[in-house]
């Protein structure tokens, strides 16, 4: 059984016509009834039920990671287990800043302001022979939408992917825990919804909320990753 857990929820608006981080999850994952388990985990001190999860998925969330203290809750002292069991885990745009900030990486917020959109991400020469990133090109569009980043990660880490400035977009702890800074749950018409939930933000960056909005693209490769995860925690 593959644990989902549901650090935040997106906009009413967009929840109430496409769902939520899990929902998305669920379903480019393909998994069926009875494959998962939602547990809700905003304040990061209650625990999920006592299970033998083949696997871990850390949703989004508008929450931001340098606000909480990674030692002083027990949702993060449990990830730490879970990692440290060799359970696969995939943090997803918050759940990958998270992961990072717990083993000692630096999360801080973009000096560009929001990334948000598809971009692309390139897989360094580790993301290329990497299990779950591998079969996936080495320069292939992804959906964004945050406004904190990795900066930097502890030695153990090895970078999957940047994006074309050279921030993270992926990383590795040893061999079954990932985090990707792009949204693999999303697709083009719930991107181009969050943009549409920030115009005034984005306009007071001197953004073209139009032009940002038509330049997303459909992006094929998020639904391909999170399925080689579940294959994964299938075989671990």
């Amino acid at each position: 059984m593959i644990l989902i857990l549901k650090t935040g929820t997106t906009y009413k608006s967009i929840k109430s016509q496409y769902g939520d981080f899990e929902d998305w999850i669920i379903g480019k994952m393909s998994l069926k009834e009875g494959e998962y388990l939602i547990h809700k985990t905003e304040n990061f001190q209650t625990l999920p039920p006592n299970n033998n999860y083949t696997g871990i998925v850390i949703t989004g969330s508008h929450s931001m990671v340098t606000d909480i203290e990674p030692l002083e809750n027990r949702m993060c002292s449990w990830l730490v287990n879970a990692h440290d069991n060799g359970i696969p885990i995939l943090g997803i745009c918050y759940g990958h800043q998270l992961l990072s900030f717990i083993f000692g990486g630096t999360v801080s917020y973009n000096g560009m302001g929001i990334v948000i959109g598809s971009e692309n991400t390139l897989l360094t020469a580790e993301g290329k022979k990497d299990k779950l990133l591998g079969e996936l090109p080495s320069n292939f569009k992804v959906y964004k939408a945050h406004k904190q980043s990795v900066y930097h990660l502890p030695k153990s880490a090895e970078i999957l992917s940047v994006n074309e400035s050279g921030v993270i977009d992926a990383f590795r702890f040893n061999e079954s825990t990932w985090g990707v800074q792009f949204h693999p749950e999303f697709d083009q018409n719930i991107t181009k919804a969050y943009i549409n939930e920030l115009p005034e933000e984005l306009a007071s960056e001197g953004r073209d909320v139009l032009k940002l909005s038509n330049e997303v693209v459909d992006v094929a490769y998020g639904s391909k990753l999170l399925k080689r995860f579940k294959q994964i925690t299938e075989n671990a």
